[in-house]
């Protein structure tokens, strides 16, 4: 279907566009972009802090300063936290926009995070339109790099449209590449592998996006934690408790909550008594419950996390209420810690729901 000649608008002064956007044909269907000597200019840095709204999979463009931020500069950022941006110039009363459009979102929708679709609505953003000299709707532009490198005017064939927006989805890397769940994970196989400089990293540019920002500022509780920075991995807690209340619950945030407040109930090098003289403690009275907590709580400082698990439900089979329960405390915390999926959680809380039942 043939585009809609754009509708005339006074001409508004681009006062209010950043100058930095340096954007380039790097097509013949591309419309020419004469922003004067801007189009010399270098790709603007990614931001530091990259706002909010570019990590959405679609965002509608509302102003001059927008358009930079979310375009121009989150495309010029790598992903996971940028990447390629498909921008739609559209109108209310553009009925080819209103067919290509949710074809667009449904396309960009199913990347997998790896390409974002930025809608510009000519009516409210003239100067945007003009600038670029958009003269026909719909207009569709793929901004990489904070460069144009692909457009294309009307409404495409279905296999043409798909074809732009896997274009867009290879510049990513492909599809699910921005996915913050994927990036999370990453980030925890860094921890896990021992690279805490890339973990570190990794969870730091994953704060900048909103859906996350509890779980990679977790991450980086236990980064803290293992570079043995246990005041730091509870500033860390402390923050989550203070800008993350409703996240609180999820998983990894519980872990990291859980792990942290374990390392710092643990006693101290130096404080506690060996784990020998513990031990005979208890073969000469196993219902010492004082040395077998503090036998747990050593073997858990050691990394042994199977014999705290076994010492504690020793305690819970023998006294479920003893000290307040805090046996059982421990015992939840650690299992927070290691996770719902971990062998070990398995089959000790099958063994504490027994010994509660008994």
């Amino acid at each position: 279907m043939a585009a809609l000649v754009l509708r005339a608008r006074p001409a508004l002064a681009m006062r209010a566009m950043p100058s930095a956007l340096a954007l380039r044909p790097h097509s013949a269907r591309a419309p020419t972009l004469a922003l004067r000597a801007l189009s010399t200019l270098a790709p603007p840095p990614p931001p530091p802090s990259p706002p909010s709204g570019n990590t959405e999979s679609v965002v509608e463009i509302r102003s001059a300063q927008e358009f930079e931020q979310l375009c121009v500069a989150a495309s010029a950022t790598p992903p996971p936290v940028g990447g390629p941006v498909i921008v739609d110039f559209y109108a209310d009363w553009c009925q080819p926009c209103k067919q290509l459009t949710p074809k667009l979102q449904q396309l960009v929708e199913g990347a997998g995070g790896a390409v974002r679709l930025a809608k510009i609505n000519t009516d409210h953003l003239p100067e945007i339109a003009q600038a670029l000299q958009v003269a026909k709707l719909p207009t569709v532009m793929l901004l990489h790099k904070g460069k144009l490198v692909d457009s294309f005017q009307g409404v495409l064939p279905d296999a043409s449209l798909k074809q732009f927006v896997d274009k867009a989805i290879g510049l990513a890397g492909g599809p699910g590449t921005n996915a913050g769940p994927q990036a999370l994970k990453q980030a925890a196989a860094l921890l896990e592998d021992g690279d805490l400089p890339g973990a570190t990293a990794m969870y730091a540019e994953l704060m900048a996006l909103p859906e996350i920002a509890a779980s990679a500022r977790a991450g980086l509780a236990l980064c803290a934690l293992k570079d043995d920075n246990l005041a730091l991995a509870q500033d860390m807690v402390a923050e989550l408790h203070k800008q993350h209340g409703k996240d609180l619950g999820l998983p990894d945030v519980r872990k990291a909550i859980s792990t942290v407040m374990l390392a710092a109930e643990a006693p101290a090098d130096g404080d506690g008594r060996a784990p020998a003289e513990l031990l005979a403690l208890l073969e000469t009275n196993p219902r010492d419950h004082h040395a077998r907590f503090e036998y747990a709580q050593t073997m858990l400082a050691a990394g042994d996390q199977a014999e705290a698990i076994e010492q504690l439900l020793l305690i819970v089979r023998r006294d479920k209420a003893w000290e307040g329960g805090k046996h059982r405390e421990l015992l939840l915390k650690l299992f927070e810690a290691l996770g719902n999926d971990h062998e070990l959680v398995k089959k000790g809380r099958r063994k504490l729901s027994n010994y509660v039942l008994i």
